[in-house]
């Protein structure tokens, strides 16, 4: 009986909370499709199925098959081997392995280094991010947030050059102050975040903060300043050519950037694959972690939501 009412009381303090979990945590992917070339489709429960058009992070569960003029190479995530799959093939993963549906798969040779635990570590971090508090607001209570936080430490560049936070409410204003220089903002009520590139300063780092003002003057001022390191041409240039050789593979991509401190840019090339792949709301966790890393709780929050409704969805 004692049991029955703590499980009662758990289930009303969930409730009480408004804390919403993901039907199922995902773990990393298994494998990866590279090289893809013709009729290559995936599917993640074997009716619905969708074109594959780049580099493809396969999870448990997918079902890969290709046309007759079809194929690409499959890379093992842990082991680092590769596999060529060829045309009128399907394949599945299970269990952490690959298996042959019909077709032919080629034997593994080893090709790629090992990049799985770097991968798992950053799907186990961003899938703390997923759950969803909803706030009921109170009578009285403000609509709006105007505590503004800034990542501490961020690099820009001069091809990306971009601060980024959250905004607070339609009507604020923001003074961003960097070193000494100030700049004014103006309110903008339909951005979804507001965005300021830096521009004219010295390779180095810079102390910043982000002020927010309404008709009647400061409503908020950060307790302490944040950092961003302005990286210098020699340096840039090796990023972009490592980016460069990394192709259209998200997760290398955006890992490196976020190596070297380049937040917005990997928050952005997450977006920009989103706005491209809708469907791969398996892979959404690493965007929903650059939100939280960026202070943008709002868009972090809205993206958790779609992440768990579209986890309910057999397809």
């Amino acid at each position: 009986m004692k049991l029955k009412f703590i499980r009662m009381g758990l289930l009303l303090a969930a409730i009480v909370l408004g804390l919403t979990s993901p039907a199922s945590a995902k773990e990393p992917p298994v494998a990866k499709l590279v090289q893809v070339s013709g009729e290559v489709q995936y599917s993640r429960n074997g009716t619905t199925w969708r074109a594959v058009r780049r580099t493809k992070y396969l999870f448990a569960g997918y079902k890969i098959k290709t046309g007759a003029d079809g194929q690409a190479k499959l890379i093992n995530q842990q082991s680092g081997q590769a596999q060529q799959l060829s045309s009128n093939s399907e394949i599945s993963i299970m269990d952490g392995e690959v298996k042959v549906v019909s077709g032919s798969l080629s034997a593994p040779k080893t090709e790629s280094a090992n990049i799985l635990q770097g991968l798992s570590n950053k799907f186990a971090k961003a899938q703390r991010y997923t759950t969803v508090r909803r706030s009921v607001s109170k009578p009285g209570e403000a609509s709006c947030d105007s505590k503004v936080r800034t990542i501490r430490k961020v690099a820009l560049s001069s091809n990306y050059p971009n601060l980024v936070w959250r905004n607070a409410c339609p009507e604020y204003s923001y003074r961003l102050v960097i070193d000494d220089t100030v700049h004014e903002i103006a309110a903008n009520s339909n951005a979804e975040m507001i965005r300021f590139a830096v521009e004219n300063v010295a390779e180095g780092e810079h102390s910043y903060r982000v002020e927010v003002l309404d008709n009647d003057g400061i409503v908020y001022i950060p307790k302490r300043d944040s950092t961003f390191s302005w990286v210098g041409t020699s340096q840039e240039g090796k990023i972009l050519s490592a980016l460069k050789g990394f192709g259209d593979d998200i997760f290398l991509s955006t890992d490196l950037l976020e190596s070297n401190l380049m937040f917005v840019a990997a928050m952005d090339v997450y977006r920009q694959y989103f706005d491209e792949n809708p469907d791969d709301n398996d892979m959404r966790p690493l965007l929903i972690g650059a939100y939280h890393d960026l202070k943008l709780s709002d868009l972090k929050k809205n993206e958790a939501r779609l992440y768990n409704a579209s986890l309910e969805e057999d397809f």
